[in-house]
């Protein structure tokens, strides 16, 4: 008789490796087959996580790229360094990918063995009639095919879905821990509850009410103490990683958020920033919480057999959370400029944590007699098969990614790396595969990957001159020397910039930006030499140089102002040189103003000085000057010519170190592109 628990044990094992194993050879079988043999991977930023795990495993941690210094670009703390024992193991290259699909398969058995623990049933009246819930808990981890692509397309998502099932039953530990052992097991929730977090930002949106239930499961302990136990730890990973991030990069955000977060772009109104999010929230409620569970009447049953559960005293600590968290999460991504796009994959997390709280609706329901049990059957059996109609059309999708990212990504990748002489350092948008596989050194102009600590992600946010700002301030030898951007994402760089030398189309592209991704050389010599200073100057703000801006705590107006703009004119060089140079600059509205101030160690006391601004061509225009609090003064600045650099030279009676500087634009446009202050 011992061995019957063992055998059943084993029997629900093999249940659950069934239909998890059968939805990873589904979506990997015809990927392979469109892929011809590379391993599928049908996002670009699966490359990404591998470039993380191969710096990791070769002793650089939380960089894209060793020798690129610390980025705090990667989307999850911990999955590349679970990917990392994969690289050391020999899976190298693509074949990565395949160490992430069987980590993945991994994943979701361990959170389908949470499942079971959560939902087996425990002595007491409806016992027998709920225990078959347990043996179908498999099904609601694979049910939705859209969150089956995200499960095995090599992203983070199946690993959060490992410590999410983790988390639910440390909370599930301390209801059923007795007083002695709970301090502990509330600090399990806590940590993993922190873990949760590094895997996923947005997990937040879980991982605080779920601190807040251990804490409630406290029972004799004292509610504070407990609720610091759950809850501490996330807080002290937050700000650790906050902290770093302020000291590595100088932005207390990551640098996905500082790129990607509708908030962080300084040009709309908040209403505009209003109207981008409620976008998003339509686009993942309709297409991901509605017509990916089967329609909106089918859609309704997740949330209905979750609010079952938060209902039952027996699941609502778990239930209450999960629903919290997935309406949670969904809000914050909808923050997200790409929440909308690569096949909803942001939503993700939602469902998995909607279908949870589904499969503890059922039991609960189930545990209320025989009648009960018949209807959670026929709930449960409505919510699974809903979405089925589903499959065919995500395996396709996912097989069809798979294709565009093999076609286009992994072969500029192999044909940068087959280059002779080879290229000293790519420049790119966020592509994962490309340095991963040709293992050329990169730089970002996106800036998730992040460069020693240069701010690209924010100056890719303000535009792409500002971009070209920051490769200004590198030496010539560091600046890379080709390119392998999407034409139509770069205009201003790639055309200045670059001449054409390849380029690789692919057909049908479901995935990529764009179905072509070009590869320039680089020639940067409208550039200024790294380090150039104009004879007599003691102090200067190169507009649109986001460290510069910084130094001199420049403002510009915002919003619906300050837009970056960038030229490449002759006359730009002391001396009247007449070799076209770059710069870039600022659109200062009418009515509008930027103000700066003089740095703090610029070579200056008290006392006259000239302020020299650099536009272009144009019409009159008129310009308001103020010094600290002082007067304004008006400039009158007549047409200018449009085929090279114009300077406008404004005597300051009294200036200091410290004081601020108010340009104003009284009539028309003014187009600020630099300020030197000199001595008279």
């Amino acid at each position: 008789m011992w061995r019957a628990p063992r055998i059943r044990l084993l029997l629900w094992h093999a249940s659950a490796a069934i239909p998890v194993l059968g939805a990873a050879a589904a979506f990997y079988a015809p990927a392979l087959a469109r892929t011809g043999g590379v391993w599928p991977a049908p996002l670009d930023d699966v490359y990404i996580h591998f470039g993380f795990a191969r710096a990791a495993a070769l002793g650089h941690p939380l960089s894209w790229i060793p020798g690129n210094g610390y980025s705090s670009g990667g989307t999850s703390l911990t999955y590349p360094l679970v990917l990392a024992p994969g690289y050391l193991l020999g899976f190298r290259g693509t074949w990565l990918g395949l160490f992430a699909a069987l980590l993945a398969c991994a994943a979701l058995l361990d959170l389908c063995r949470s499942l079971r623990r959560l939902l087996a049933p425990r002595a007491g009246p409806g016992a027998a009639s709920s225990g078959w819930v347990a043996w179908v808990a498999p099904l609601f981890v694979v049910a939705v095919p859209l969150l089956d692509w995200s499960w095995f397309s090599g992203m983070e998502v199946a690993l959060l879905g490992a410590v999410l099932g983790r988390a639910l039953v440390a909370v599930r530990r301390v209801e059923l821990a007795p007083p002695a052992r709970r301090p502990a097991e509330q600090l399990r929730v806590g940590l993993l509850a922190a873990l949760l977090v590094a895997t996923r930002p947005e997990a937040i949106a879980l991982a605080a009410p779920l601190a807040v239930a251990a804490a409630h499961a406290a029972g004799s302990l004292g509610a504070v103490a407990s609720l610091a136990r759950a809850s501490l730890p996330a807080a002290l990973l937050l700000g650790a990683h906050a902290t770093a991030n302020r000291a590595l990069t100088g932005e207390w955000g990551a640098a996905g958020a500082v790129r990607k977060l509708i908030l962080a772009n300084p040009y709309p109104t908040p209403l505009e920033k209003a109207v981008e999010v409620i976008k998003n929230l339509a686009a993942l409620r309709v297409q991901a919480l509605e017509s990916a569970l089967g329609g909106p009447s089918w859609a309704l049953l997740l949330p209905l057999l979750g609010a079952i559960a938060a209902l039952a005293r027996r699941s609502r600590r778990l239930a209450v959370p999960l629903l919290i968290g997935a309406y949670g999460s969904l809000l914050l991504v909808a923050l997200n400029t790409t929440a909308r796009y690569q096949n909803l994959r942001y939503a993700a997390p939602s469902l998995a944590m909607l279908l949870i709280a589904a499969a503890l609706g059922v039991e609960a329901l189930a545990r209320r007699g025989r009648l009960a049990a018949g209807v959670a059957a026929a709930l449960a059996f409505a919510a699974l098969a809903a979405p089925s109609v589903w499959f065919a059309r995500q395996i396709d999708h996912f097989a069809r990614a798979s294709a565009n990212i093999a076609g286009q990504q992994v072969e500029v990748a192999r044909r940068l790396g087959a280059r002779a002489p080879r290229p000293r350092r790519v420049l790119l948008g966020d592509a994962g595969a490309i340095p991963y596989l040709s293992g050329i050194p990169a730089i970002d102009g996106l800036g998730l990957g992040g460069y020693r600590g240069m701010p690209f992600a924010r100056a890719s946010v303000h535009g792409v001159p500002a971009v070209v700002e920051l490769i200004e301030r590198l030496d010539a030898a560091e600046r890379p020397d080709v390119f392998a951007l999407y034409p139509s994402w770069w205009g201003g760089l790639a055309d200045v910039f670059g001449r054409r030398v390849d380029a690789v189309k692919i057909e049908d592209n479901v995935i990529c930006a764009a179905d072509e991704k070009v590869i320039y050389e680089a020639d940067w010599s409208a550039l200024a030499p790294p380090g150039e200073r104009r004879d007599g100057v003691v102090d200067e703000v190169d507009i649109a140089d986001l460290v510069d801006e910084r130094a001199h705590r420049y403002a510009f107006p915002s919003p619906r102002g300050g837009w970056v703009i960038g030229a490449v004119l002759p006359g730009g060089g002391d001396g009247g040189d007449s070799a076209p140079r770059f710069d870039a600059g600022r659109i200062i509205p009418e009515g509008r103003e930027q103000s700066f101030a003089i740095g703090s160690a610029a070579a200056i006391s008290r006392g006259p000085a000239v302020l020299v601004l650099r536009t272009d061509g144009g019409g009159p225009i008129a310009l308001g000057v103020a010094v600290a609090a002082g007067g304004e003064v008006r400039v009158e600045v007549p047409e200018r010519p449009a085929d090279r650099w114009s300077e406008i030279r404004v005597p300051l009676r009294d200036v200091a170190p410290g004081d601020r500087i108010r340009i104003r634009s009284l009539l028309g446009t003014f187009r600020s592109f630099h300020v030197w202050l000199l001595r008279p």
